[in-house]
């Protein structure tokens, strides 16, 4: 139920980057005036992470998740029957709202319910999850708007999202029975109700937190990109395609995520070793995948495009190991509040991509769009390299722990 209301989230978060042409034409604006509402949605994802996390730590995640997904369909209401910048600004706001508390809670729902062991899996399954709702934010949305039009496609998902909201609250609850007596024994002498403070202090301390946030910072960063706002504008502009085919080209592309979440919840998932070897090793290919989409003159080939998409997606499906090794870093007590540290690592880098692509458009208006393109893309580059050097360092530091660990506890 909980994977489901985050399925919705998925939705209604990518709606925006098939629903890019209409949305400039019902709004009278810009590609990259668009991208402020976009940005301005993963802004306030990005700010409530660390909120989000204490909340569901605090307040429990059943009243959280159902409170979050209300607040995605009034943000699709408002949305739907909006017709300026302001309105929309207004709708993706509650939007960015609602969806900041879901992910975070649902992840620490599954700690309630399953062990340690598990949990990476089950992370991995609620990402495929995600994914199959942004699956239907590609091609399916892009039907709804032709048959449909704007307000009946939005006001609908709002409705459907409010009794999924109400089936929720019904059907949730925030541990299974017995299983508060267990986790106040596990945090006996931890401080159980310590403060905020004391709690964020100790999750930012673990370089194991640090190392998962690079890893979404990376994977993730750059596939929100493309899939939210980016990516149809790029390949219509710049790459030549019609919408529908564009809006196949991006649910290609959220295809490998869908297979990114699912081999790394059956293959890399609760292995340590594992998983940092193959983020690192993937992160470097993301980042040579962005150097041939800069690099390359001209149009892509259509196979070479399809790799690329499909090496962006699994990346992005692959960020779900950054929750495996954060969870893995920190207490039980404190899982809220480290996901929603490791999951700042992704909407950092896509807010900054947002911006920074908007902005490069800008300033390259005159010139054709492919350079223009290539060029905005730049700021996608060197973040992606920040992000796997980031990864390098604390990967370094983890290593150093843990044979002063074995010193000390032998």
């Amino acid at each position: 139920m909980a994977a489901a209301c985050y399925f919705v989230a998925l939705f209604h978060r990518s709606s925006l980057a098939v629903a890019a042409d209409a949305a400039t034409e019902r709004f009278s604006t810009s590609p990259a005036t668009l991208s402020v509402l976009s940005a301005l949605q993963l802004a306030i994802y990005l700010a409530l992470q660390i909120p989000a996390g204490v909340l569901a730590d605090r307040i429990g995640p059943r009243r959280m998740i159902t409170a979050a997904t209300l607040a995605l369909a009034v943000g699709s209401a408002v949305f739907a029957v909006s017709a300026s910048l302001l309105g929309g600004l207004a709708g993706r706001a509650l939007i960015g709202f609602g969806d900041a508390f879901l992910f975070t809670n649902v992840l620490r729902l599954a700690a309630h319910w399953f062990s340690a062991d598990r949990f990476g899996r089950v992370a991995a399954v609620t990402g495929l999850v995600g994914g199959i709702g942004q699956l239907a934010a590609t091609a399916p949305l892009g039907t709804s708007l032709r048959l449909f039009g704007w307000v009946g496609t939005f006001s609908g998902a709002a409705a459907l999202t409010a009794v999924l909201a109400l089936s929720a609250w019904t059907m949730l609850r925030d541990r299974p029975d017995g299983h508060a007596e267990h986790e106040a024994a596990e945090t006996a002498g931890a401080a159980p109700r310590e403060r905020v403070s004391e709690s964020l202090k100790a999750v930012v301390a673990r370089n194991g937190t640090w190392h998962s946030f690079w890893v979404h910072f990376v994977m993730m960063g750059q596939f929100v990109a493309v899939t939210v706002l980016w990516g149809p504008p790029w390949l219509i502009e710049s790459q030549g395609y019609d919408s529908a085919a564009a809006s196949s080209w991006v649910l290609l592309c959220v295809g490998g995520f869908l297979a990114g979440s699912w081999l790394c919840g059956q293959y890399v998932a609760g292995r340590p070793h594992r998983r940092q070897r193959f983020a690192l090793g993937l992160s470097t290919v993301v980042t040579l995948t962005w150097g041939v989409v800069i690099g390359w003159p001209g149009v892509l080939p259509p196979a070479l495009l399809t790799v690329l998409l499909l090496i962006i997606g699994v990346a992005g499906g692959s960020a779900m190991l950054a929750f495996d090794g954060v969870r893995a870093a920190n207490a039980t007590h404190r899982s809220g509040l480290a996901v929603g540290t490791a999951n700042m690592g992704g909407f950092t880098a896509a807010v900054l991509i947002q911006l920074a692509v908007g902005g490069v458009l800008r300033l390259a208006a005159e010139l054709p769009a492919d350079p223009s393109y290539r060029l905005a893309y730049l700021p996608v580059l060197v973040l992606v390299v920040v992000g796997t050097l980031g990864q390098l360092r604390q990967r370094r530091l983890m290593r150093r722990e843990q044979p002063a660990a074995r010193t000390t506890s032998g």
